[in-house]
């Protein structure tokens, strides 16, 4: 209730909710069945973010006919695991396998797939990792919005890390707005789910995780791309740059004065990005 999750307007006819054993974490598992389910959705999170903030996305999914999975990365929301943190993004990668194994032993296909941010990331490592091709991808559709590949200030924030990892285990977050939606913005200072501090750790997996990522051959998989130009938390015009050598075979939509967390970007663009995205869902 206190993130409006119940969504039995949009057709849910059921709303489960529990923990299921990945690898070391216990996972909090989010599941909405659609009355006539014409297939099912696989929602991966943001950095920082938990299910209970993707309300419109998941509202959006329901619209379209289908079932959907969310689930809170290890860290994050009601998930275990030290809070932002992980010691490897082959973490992520390990606990979204298992996610998706349970989703397509239980739900009905086809399988659609969206990763904001650091969800992007995963969902990139997943498709790349495996060196699928567009005939063994297991998605009828991969959505990524607002794409982790490279943080804005990479360059001087890894140089930083270098040295402080040896002496502080976290830092403290800075919120700043990452949305053109003011009320989003107020909403995360009070969310009790919020972490309040950057972790080291997680700093120094994703300094792994970089050229190991750019380093994989790229794919034929077809993906989906909804990225705004004035992101100010991922370096987005090195990340695009990277994406097209990864994914030749991409559809990219720039959104003009779209922010970073788009699923909670003002109405009117959320209203542009799921316009677009329900285009290329049904094309």
């Amino acid at each position: 209730d206190y993130y409006s999750l119940g969504l039995e307007e949009e057709g849910a006819v059921g709303h489960y909710a529990g923990l299921m054993e990945c690898s070391s974490y216990q996972v909090a598992v989010q599941v909405w069945k659609h009355a006539d389910a014409k297939g099912t959705a696989v929602v991966v999170h943001g950095y920082y973010d938990h299910v209970g903030l993707y309300g419109s996305l998941i509202r959006f999914c329901l619209q379209q006919g289908w079932n959907v999975v969310a689930f809170d990365l290890p860290g994050h929301g009601l998930s275990s695991g030290e809070q932002a943190a992980i010691d490897s993004f082959q973490e992520y990668d390990e606990v979204f396998s298992q996610v998706l194994q349970q989703a397509q032993a239980h739900l009905p296909g086809p399988l659609y797939a969206f990763g904001q941010s650091t969800g992007g990331a995963i969902l990139i490592n997943y498709l790349l990792k495996r060196h699928f091709t567009a005939e063994q991808n297991p998605f009828a559709a991969v959505s990524l919005m607002a794409p982790l590949v490279r943080p804005k200030g990479w360059a001087s924030g890894r140089i930083i890390h270098t040295f402080a990892r040896f002496f502080v285990r976290r830092v403290k977050r800075k919120f700043k707005q990452n949305s053109g939606n003011p009320e989003f913005g107020e909403f995360l200072l009070r969310d009790p789910l919020q972490p309040h501090h950057l972790n080291v750790r997680w700093v120094s997996a994703l300094k792994v995780w970089l050229p190991y990522v750019e380093s994989l051959p790229p794919s034929s998989v077809m993906v989906n791309i909804i990225q705004g130009d004035a992101d100010q938390t991922v370096d987005w015009q090195h990340n695009m740059k990277v994406l097209a050598e990864k994914f030749p075979n991409q559809r990219l939509k720039i959104l003009p004065g779209g922010q970073h967390h788009l699923v909670n970007e003002s109405p009117e663009q959320r209203q542009r990005i799921y316009q677009q995205l329900a285009e290329w869902l049904t094309d």
